[in-house]
């Protein structure tokens, strides 16, 4: 099956910690999506519930005449009290530089009352699965989030989470993927292409 993670495009916040805080897309968002989207046509669309990532996925489906799932595991990461605040203040604060980088290199280490990068993974593990199991048409589009793209690719291509930090995925970025799963239920994933903005 052909899926395509596109990662919202910017809201002009880069350096924040925005997971549950939902800043709308900037201009130059809209025109990133645009760009990832223009004269490609998808059977179906799956999106975070995040406007960020759902307002562009809306304007697709209303466009193409596609379907459209809104998926409350596509959702970025909850950072927790560190939600929304630039990564430069909370690195400022006493304990906070060794906390974010505890944060980074250990999936099971959650954000302060929020989640862990091993949550993020489940969430999105059971969201892939369901794409995978459709008996409809693809490809499929996924309109979703940094974080959440990553816990995919770490899913569907068995890479370690903790080192997804090596792939840039800017706001904006499609990463076009064949996938699917084996007869005892193991998913798998080849990358066909990467198209940064």
């Amino acid at each position: 099956m052909r899926i395509d993670l596109l990662r919202h495009g910017t809201t002009g916040r880069d350096g924040y910690l925005d997971g549950r805080t939902d800043p709308p897309l900037s201009e130059p968002g809209w025109d990133q999506f645009r760009l990832q989207t223009q004269s490609r046509i998808w059977h179906s669309v799956v999106s975070s519930p995040l406007a960020r990532a759902r307002a562009a996925a809306e304007d697709y489906a209303r466009q193409t005449n596609c379907a459209l799932d809104i998926d409350a595991d596509w959702s970025e990461l909850d950072f927790g009290r560190w939600d929304g605040r630039s990564r430069r203040d909370i690195a400022a604060e006493r304990g906070g530089e060794a906390a974010l980088h505890a944060f980074h290199a250990d999936p099971a280490v959650r954000a302060p009352n929020g989640e862990s990068w091993a949550d993020l993974q489940a969430r999105v593990s059971r969201a892939t699965r369901r794409i995978l199991a459709r008996s409809g048409p693809a490809p499929v589009l996924v309109v979703a989030h940094g974080g959440a793209i990553r816990a995919a690719l770490s899913h569907l291509l068995g890479w370690p989470l903790h080192q997804l930090w090596s792939l840039r995925i800017r706001p904006g970025t499609r990463i076009t993927l064949e996938a699917g799963q084996g007869d005892d239920g193991v998913p798998w994933g080849e990358i066909v292409e990467i198209i940064q903005p």
